[in-house]
């Protein structure tokens, strides 16, 4: 479950406010303020703990990009903090930049970059929207190059034939071999 950021910020700085406000009353001890402190208390250990679980969901989460993306991960991962009633600070939010691009002349090498690079995208258990638009480019990726290995096939079926395939071979030789190629890629 994502977690806005801007959120747990208000939160921390309501608990913050109330604590300041609490301290200043002197409601530390005696009488009705020390109900009320307890409660800020209670307030404030329940946050902490939607920190702590927080942080080690975006932590295990981009992790999981990491170690999928393998060589194609740009960068480590990066985390969005936020400070918590406690002074730590604790992940909330986070990236790890992987590289979509085609491999320059190699489609076949592209077809299993893409492969890489959407198992990646939906590595963590709960993929964010984010993931999902980085998956749907790793299968734009994959089927642009299935498209250029079709033609250089087809260009060298056609050399070496001496033919020109109609719309509707070339249409079925795509087919065909979209359908052979994408067999096993769990794409």
């Amino acid at each position: 479950m994502k977690i806005d950021p801007a959120y747990l910020r208000f939160r921390i700085q309501q608990i913050e406010q109330e604590k300041a406000r609490l301290s200043q009353a002197g409601a530390g001890g005696r009488g009705l303020g020390s109900k009320e402190f307890e409660r800020v208390k209670v307030e404030e250990e329940a946050l902490l703990q939607e920190l702590r679980a927080r942080d080690r969901e975006v932590r295990a989460h981009e992790e999981a990009h990491l170690l999928a993306a393998g060589p194609y991960a740009r960068s480590g991962p990066r985390f969005e903090t936020v400070r918590g009633p406690d002074g730590r600070e604790y992940a909330v939010a986070g990236e790890v930049e992987i590289d979509t691009s085609p491999v320059p002349g190699d489609p076949e090498k592209t077809l299993e970059k893409a492969r890489v690079v959407k198992r990646a995208a939906l590595a963590p258990t709960h993929p964010s929207a984010q993931d999902l638009k980085v998956a749907a480019q790793a299968d734009r990726l994959a089927q642009e190059a299935l498209f250029e290995l079709m033609k250089q096939r087809l260009a060298s079926e056609t050399q070496s034939n001496s033919f020109r395939p109609s719309h509707r071979e070339v249409a079925h030789s795509y087919q065909a071999f979209a359908t052979q190629s994408f067999e096993g890629l769990d794409l």
